[in-house]
């Protein structure tokens, strides 16, 4: 435990900072959003890059990609079945279930913890919930914020995404390893991406604590919301990990604590950013669950980290 909590310090002192500056409006809104375009356009690209150059990929690894795919699209099922059964007025009940802030959130905490040497489990267990995230979940929301999605637009961001491209070279370079040598040159260009990315955890903590923020109207609903969607993922990993990663496959326990970890983040922050702007009560509704799931998720991981 205290090994733990040691380990996960630093990442919770960066919110606590985070939080501390946005009271004493140390930044302008301005630079934060500066701060966050350099994290997804720079930083977490150079991270992600390094992560999956240095899988070792394997056939058998698609039924995984392919698993947690699929449980992504069963929790949206989930989520319109419970919000009928509860009638929940809110359609985004249902999205909340489904996708994980791997990028702004998990990445921060798993290195914290586990180290960037098993950074690349981390990413595999990633690419089944990228897929679900830009052609799923991002599909569902221009629908519901504008009533049609635009598959060519989607496609679009998809393949122009800065993360997407990061993860198409570092996947090519894991290919071709074996067949290439280090050279100086290699060499110099990753030891810049390892100091480039190595800004990612302290900037996205930072920008996280400065962005939080609780507001106590709907907060049944948000509780309510955040109980359902980590108690559903908590039995759904439990029970992957058990039969499929271990019985199954037979892989090693970090590839397991890697599963548990993505399950239990909150998620995706981009959906605060496609949802219709004007509905105040549906944006303070996934505000706020976004903020209150971040804080049970950084207690559930350490729990995790502790006690499975």
């Amino acid at each position: 435990m205290y090994t733990t909590i040691l380990s996960i310090l630093p990442v919770i002192l960066f919110f606590i900072l985070g939080f501390f500056l946005r009271r004493i409006h140390f930044l302008k809104q301005e630079s934060v959003r500066d701060f966050k375009k350099v994290v997804s356009n720079l930083a977490l690209p150079a991270l992600l890059l390094l992560a999956f150059a240095s899988l070792e990929l394997e056939v058998r690894f698609l039924q995984l990609i392919l698993l947690v795919f699929v449980c992504c699209i069963a929790m949206i099922l989930l989520g319109r079945g419970t919000s009928k059964l509860l009638k929940i007025p809110t359609p985004y009940f249902s999205f909340m279930m489904g996708g994980f802030e791997m990028g702004m959130l998990g990445y921060a905490l798993f290195i914290s913890l586990y180290g960037q040497e098993h950074i690349g489990v981390f990413a595999l267990m990633d690419l089944g919930q990228i897929l679900f995230v830009f052609f799923v979940l991002m599909t569902l929301l221009l629908q519901e914020k504008e009533g049609a999605s635009h598959p060519l637009d989607l496609l679009k961001g998809f393949l122009t995404s800065p993360v997407i491209l990061a993860i198409f070279s570092g996947v090519i370079i894991s290919l071709l390893k074996p067949y290439t040598a280090a050279t100086p040159l290699t060499e110099s260009l990753g030891e810049f991406l390892s100091l480039l990315g190595g800004v990612t955890v302290p900037l996205i903590s930072l920008m996280i604590g400065y962005e939080m923020h609780f507001d106590k109207g709907g907060i049944s609903l948000v509780v309510k919301t955040v109980l359902i969607r980590k108690g559903l993922l908590l039995l759904s990993g439990l029970v992957i990990c058990r039969f499929f990663i271990r019985r199954y496959m037979g892989l090693e326990k970090i590839y397991e604590y890697a599963l548990l970890t993505m399950f239990l983040l909150p998620p995706p922050f981009v959906m605060a950013i496609y949802m219709k702007q004007d509905d105040k009560d549906d944006l303070n509704y996934v505000n706020n669950t976004l903020s209150f799931s971040t804080v049970v998720s950084v207690l559930a991981i350490m729990g995790i980290n502790m006690f499975y």
